[in-house]
């Protein structure tokens, strides 16, 4: 079934409308949720290609822990915010991986 660009903007409308009236809590959670999930799939990718030396599909820069980044600062907990960099230290799509490629590059190493 094909819908139009009319109906996919009405559809994150709705979605958009849900996401900003939920609580709180609810949008915490439920930012951790996905960005955690990210988080494990690039560890998954991580493990299969550079430890077990074989191929995995592509690993989602940055965006596992942006999001559970995200999820950290909205938590309703009083200075959680200040531990939103941990998300991106500990995605291994994020800032790990970005260093090990940086690394390869300058060594030439693969």
């Amino acid at each position: 079934m094909k819908f139009g660009g009319g109906v996919r903007l009405a559809v994150s409308l709705v979605w958009l409308v849900v996401f900003v009236t939920w609580p709180r809590p609810t949008a915490a959670v439920t930012l951790l949720g996905i960005g955690g999930g990210m988080i494990v799939y690039n560890a998954l990718v991580f493990r299969d290609t550079v430890v077990r030396g074989g191929d995995a599909p592509s690993v989602l820069p940055l965006f596992g822990g942006i999001i559970a980044a995200a999820g950290v600062v909205v938590l309703p907990v009083q200075g959680a915010w200040m531990w939103a960099w941990l998300p991106l230290l500990i995605d291994w799509g994020g800032l790990p991986m970005l260093m090990m490629a940086l690394y390869q590059r300058l060594t030439g190493r693969r």
